[in-house]
Order: structure tokens, then sequence, then C-alpha cells
């Protein structure tokens, strides 16, 4: 049941957001997006890579741990998944880097895809097609094989608002009748046809339009994932989410399959007998999650070859350990401040932005950036891994990214200067602003994801107050990953007006998927005419070159700056402590047998 590979925009981070799961004549066109520090080598000061040239023992349990300070959610299905934590827990059995999100495409480190994976695709500029071509020994873990059905059926979880997908995206309705069929107009994908069949090996797909992003992995305008449609197609598409057979026994593609998987707590896999590739070096591999108070201690006692997602806040600890190597590798993740202003029809699959709020006054939103000190903030946190955002497209993307921009730096005369302007004006005390006989109220809903959450919220309230808007926490207290996911995600808009949020990115910069107006997962809800001509402009078939593409997303990236639909907050370096016994441990993003090569050198973990 794979995960889809890099998925746009479409991972929330949990610990962080994302782990949420974010690209016609112009298709022959790809734009290459060349990452400099994907691959071997340093990122900063850290190594994309650990060397060990100890021999690796044979078989061997690897111990993983995922920091996360909530049970995570356990589901296997690609479609159905949305957090973070999952995607990254889940990646054993998917393959692919150790980044996660695997899925049937190979790519190389500059995120092409590439030929030799679970499945190869091959386009026609002429026709306006493409076609998937599983591979002849790709087996589900139950021994059976993957055909055309499968994935042609991942289409239909995502498409079909019976299963409670949040995947369903303007990017997707390129493919025709797909969204006929999403609206309930047709029974079955007339743009998905099988020409060997639905037991063969063969999909076509049929496109309204050619698109820059097709060749690159994540571009959101085809899904990478299969789902074991002999398996699942008795279960109540309802029921799907729920159901043992994507959440606790699973069938999957990769080269490990979850043997036990206790939710919440662990997942314990075994090796896949019926994967198609190199047998794995492990024998199994234990992947748990460790509360961020247990992290620097478990990491010295031995009791975690590998922990994801370590703190920034842990790390001058961690690297002072001798029983570890840290790795790195720039991070396809921004954070940023939401506001909320609407709600998402469910009818009509669109985001209204129709919220009474003082926020949809975009030099209200303005203010409220300008008002934070985030450089302090990450100076103070980050301990030199993360850094105040400017822009919503990361550095990563070096082409692509508008190092121009300035963003939201901490400027209170600037924040008060809009306000005045925006006619909110201040009480008699000189405490708050009022405007209509009505005080700036507004509801931040904080996340709890770290022992400096509380810290950095109440930070913000104060510097908030410092412009005379009154913000008060939500319910009074942080709020927890899992409430946080369930709240922004639903259709209605809820009792809140700010939230900080984060993404794990997609593999191709669009971000056509995350604010779009059809996007679910555009979670304040922010639509306009303009905002939709420039995200299409950034994915239209018109394109015909690097430079301008480039152009499209930098006319979009000073569009965003300019409405403050969305803050930017950071951006970040993802960095990895490997105990010293583990061999073969690799952060490239182009690393598609990173599971299967991985090993340990003694049976014991090194301890510090």
């Amino acid at each position: 049941m794979g995960v889809e590979a890099m998925s746009k925009g479409k991972w929330i981070a949990g610990v962080t957001v994302a782990a949420v799961v974010l690209g016609g004549g112009g298709y022959a066109y790809y734009a290459s997006q060349h990452n400099d520090n994907a691959t071997g080598g340093k990122v900063g000061n850290l190594n994309v890579e650990y060397k060990n040239d100890k021999t690796i023992k044979k078989g061997g349990n690897l111990n993983v741990a995922y920091e996360s300070d909530v049970p995570f959610k356990a589901q296997f299905e690609a479609g159905l998944m949305d957090d973070a934590t999952m995607q990254q827990m889940a990646a054993p059995a998917t393959g692919g880097s150790v980044n996660g999100g695997g899925g049937i495409f190979n790519a190389d480190n500059d995120f092409n895809i590439q030929k030799g994976g679970q499945a190869d695709i091959s386009f026609d500029k002429n026709a306006k097609t493409a076609t998937v071509t599983l591979r002849d020994d790709l087996k589900w873990s139950d021994g059976k094989p993957v055909t055309a059905k499968d994935y042609e059926f991942a289409y239909e979880i995502v498409a079909n608002p019976a299963y409670g997908s949040s995947r369903w995206t303007d990017s997707l309705a390129n493919i025709e009748g797909l969204s006929d069929y999403h609206a309930g107009k047709a029974k079955s994908i007339s743009g998905i046809t099988f020409p060997d069949g639905e037991e063969g090996k063969k999909i076509k797909l049929q496109f309204k339009e050619n698109k820059p992003g097709f060749k690159h992995t994540g571009n959101g305008y085809f899904l990478e994932s299969v789902s074991p449609y002999h398996y699942l197609k008795d279960v109540e598409p309802k029921k799907l989410a729920s159901d043992p057979k994507t959440t606790t026994k699973p069938l999957v593609t990769g080269p490990f399959k979850p043997e036990k998987i206790v939710s919440g707590e662990s997942i314990y896999y075994t090796q896949n007998k019926y994967y198609y590739g190199k047998k794995p070096n492990l024998k199994s591999i234990t992947y748990t999650t460790v509360d961020p108070s247990k992290t620097v201690a478990s990491i010295k006692a031995g009791k975690y070859d590998v922990v994801k997602e370590a703190s920034p806040s842990v790390y001058p600890q961690i690297k002072k350990l001798g029983n570890v190597a840290v790795t790195g590798q720039q991070q396809l993740y921004i954070s940023m401040l939401n506001f909320n202003l609407g709600h998402y029809d469910t009818k009509t699959s669109q985001n209204v932005q129709d919220r009474k709020t003082p926020l949809q006054d975009k030099r209200v939103r303005q203010a409220i950036g300008y008002a934070r000190n985030v450089d302090e903030v990450t100076k103070k946190f980050g301990n030199g891994l993360t850094q105040r955002a400017n822009t919503l497209i990361p550095p990563i993307f070096k082409d692509y990214s508008d190092t121009k921009l300035k963003g939201y730096p901490e400027d209170i005369k600037k924040a008060n200067k809009l306000l005045d302007e925006a006619g909110w004006k201040w009480d008699k005390k000189h405490e708050f602003r009022e405007k209509d006989g009505k005080r700036l109220n507004l509801t931040y809903m904080a996340r709890q994801s770290n022992g400096n959450s509380e810290a950095v919220a109440k930070n913000y309230i104060q510097q908030w107050k410092k412009i005379g808007a009154n913000v008060t926490l939500y319910k009074g207290r942080l709020t927890d990953f899992n409430t946080y996911l369930q709240i922004t995600t639903s259709p209605e808009s809820g009792a809140w007006d700010l939230t900080d949020a984060a993404w794990s990115l997609s593999s191709d910069p669009s971000q056509n998927d995350l604010f779009s107006k059809g996007a679910q997962y555009n979670t304040g809800h922010f639509t306009s005419p303009e905002l939709t001509k420039k995200l299409n402009k950034i994915d239209s078939s018109t394109i015909k070159n690097d430079k301008e593409r480039a152009e499209a997303f930098k006319d979009y990236q000073k569009y965003m700056n300019d409405e403050a639909y969305v803050i930017p907050t950071s951006f970040s370096t993802d960095y990895t402590p490997v105990n010293k016994r583990v061999a073969n441990w690799s952060m490239a993003y182009g690393d598609n047998n990173a599971w299967s090569d991985l090993g340990v050198t003694s049976n014991t973990p090194a301890k510090n």
C-alpha cells in the first residue's frame, strides 16, 4: 500500500507541520531543479552520509525512533494518510530513501523520475498521455501480483468522497473524467484505462493538459502509489480508514512488512519475502516513537540506532555524544502562521473565504506578521538548524526561491502603522485596539510540539500585545498535534483565528495542492482569482523553459508576501543522530534502496 512519494504539500509535520501528505505542449520541458546538497557531502557542518567500514553482520534488528509527544495513528493507505509521523514510520514498507515517502517511481537526487523502480512512466506529448508500467515481479506482501487495477484503485480512494480522503486536489482534476468521478457524475474514471486489462501491468492516463512538472516526483498530477484492490474491495468505503486492513494488517510492496503494530506506540517490521529487489541486510526493524523529554537519554544509552525528527533544542547535547554520528539534509519543509479566513465547501469541493474576522483585511494580517520576533526565536531555540523564512519556497529549490524578498522580519513600528491605516485605534488605556466598538480579539491555536512550545507561544502573544492585539490561546492551552490535525482539516472554519502550521513539501516546488481553491489542505481557506491565476501559471503548459517557470514562481511569491494569506516562519535543516554500529546510512534523496542497504556491525548499539 505504497505511500505516495514526496507527495505535494500533503504531509503535516507533527513535531515541528508538514506532516501532513505538496507540478500541453510544454510537457516535454522539464525544469531541472538542481539540489546541490541532496547527495553525499555536507549540508552545513553535517555529513549527508555516515561511513562505517566495519563488516555488516548477517541479520540484526535496527531500532528507529521518531520524536513525538503524541501517539501516532497507524495508517498505511497513502490516500488516507495525513501526518508526517506515519509517513516516516511507514518508510521501511514502501522503500525509497530514509527520508520517507517512497513511492512506485524511483527518483534521483534532483527529484527526476528514474527507471527501475516498482513502476516506470513514459509520456506522449502529442496525445497528452502517460503510460505507467508496473514491473512484472512486483507483488504484495501476501504474494499476489500488483495489477493495473491496484494503481487505478488508488485514484478511487482519493477521488471518491465516501472514503474520506483529504488528498483530492485541483491538480488531479487534470486527468480526464476524474472530476466527474469525484462529483459522483460518473461510475468510472474515463481518463484511466488498461491496455492489457485490469489484471495487466500497464495503465494509460489521459490528461487535459501537459504540465512542466510531469517528469518530477511529487508533481501532484498523477499518483505514485498502489492500493491492493483484491484485499480492500469488500471494505465499506467509510470504514476503510479504520479497518485493520489499512491500519494494523496492511499489505505492502517494500523490502519490509509490518509484522506487529501497536497503534500509537510501535511497528515491528520483518523482511518481505515477496519483495522484488535486493534482500535486506537487516532481519528486522523496530520503529517506535520517543517522547521529546527522553530523546537525549535514550540515544546516550544506545536504546535507539536512529532518531528521526529530533528537536533542534536538544541538538547541542546530541552532537557531543560519542556513540552517535549526526547526519543532515536540507529539509523539504516550511513552517508558517496560518489565518482562518473561511471554510471548505464539501458539496463543491472548493474553499470559500467568507469568515467574519478582522483578518480579512490584509493590513491586519501583515501587522500580525511584522509583530513576531522570529529571528530572535530561531536564534534562541533553533541552534543553527532553523532560520526565519523570507518566502514560501524553501532554499533547497535555489532556482525558484526568491532570495530578494524580505518576508516579515520584526518591525513593531510598521505593524502599528498598518493597524492605524486599517482603522484600529488604541483604547483609552492604550492597552488594546478597537474598531466599531469591538476590541481586536484573536484566538491563537498554538501547537504543542516540544519543550519550547509554551515559551514561544507566550512570546508571540506578548509581541502581539505590543501592537494592541488581544491574543489568547485556544481553550486556554496549547493544542496537541492529533487535535490540531482534526480541527484544521475539518471543512468547518473552527473557533480559531491564527495557528502555527508546517508542511513536509513535495519534491516539486509548485504549491497548487496546498493553496489552490480546491485544495483541502488549504486550511486557512483563502482564495482569489489572482491567486488561482498565479498558481496555474506555474504549472501551465505554456511554460517553455526553466527561466519562465522561475519567473512564474517569483511572481507568485511576491503576491503571497503582499497578501499575507499565510506568513512564512522558518526553514529547517533535518538532522539525524545515527548510532556508530549502523552501516550504509544515507540521507540522500535519490537513495532508492536505502532500507535494503542498511545494516549493523555489532549485536548491541554503542553507548555513550
